[in-house]
Order: C-alpha cells, then sequence, then structure tokens
C-alpha cells in the first residue's frame, strides 16, 4: 500500500502559486496550475544549487531561476536532455488536503 503524507491545504497555495514543503529529509514544491496541483524536487539537478520554487512557470512547466532550464511538472523531464531530468512526486487531493506520495516511477533517476 502506498502511503501518503498531508503536507499542506488546497486553500495554502492558490491557482498560480507555489510552496516549498520538506517531507523525509527533501525538499519539494508545490504548484498549483489553474487548479491543479503538482509536486517537484526541488532542486535543479544542473548544477544542484538552484531551488526550482524560484523558477519561473512556462505553461506545465517551471524554468530553472539559474540556467533556465525547463522541468516539466507531470513527468519531470528536462528540455535538455534525459540526464537532468528530476522528480515528480505522486499528489491527491483529499477533502481539501494536499497528500504527497512516492516519486512517480516515470520520473528520472539521474537527481540526487
Amino acid at each position: 500500500m502506498t502511503q501518503y503524507f498531508q503536507v499542506a491545504k488546497t486553500g495554502d497555495i492558490p491557482s498560480g502559486e507555489r510552496k516549498r514543503i520538506e517531507l523525509n529529509g527533501e525538499r519539494i514544491s508545490i504548484f498549483n496550475i489553474d487548479g491543479e496541483f503538482y509536486a517537484i524536487y526541488d532542486q535543479c539537478p544542473h548544477k544542484k544549487t538552484a531551488p526550482l520554487i524560484r523558477g519561473t512557470l512556462n505553461g506545465v512547466g517551471v524554468k530553472c531561476p539559474n540556467h533556465g532550464y525547463r522541468f516539466d511538472l507531470k513527468t519531470g523531464e528536462c528540455d535538455r536532455g534525459e540526464r537532468f531530468n528530476t522528480r515528480v512526486y505522486a499528489i491527491k487531493i483529499v477533502e481539501g488536503n494536499i497528500l504527497i506520495g512516492p516519486a512517480k516511477e516515470d520520473a528520472s533517476t539521474s537527481s540526487a
């Protein structure tokens, strides 16, 4: 059985906004895009220094604030090649609560 953890309320992250949480020692950024929530590992795998929470939203993606690498919030895929792909996490909403589960299988294993 997959374990999920409550990390925020939907009202904590209005549409177009984001929030960083820490879960099991990992920083994860949650983005609300038009009422859909996405969770991504909050560190660009390129130099391993830039927090993606500070990035610019681009469709259903976020651009690294340092060098502009774009990460798809659904898959973790990077526009600069799969070696820079990052983790995205299962997310679900239950009664207004945001729950985060494990990293999705299609996310990269090459990030930290």
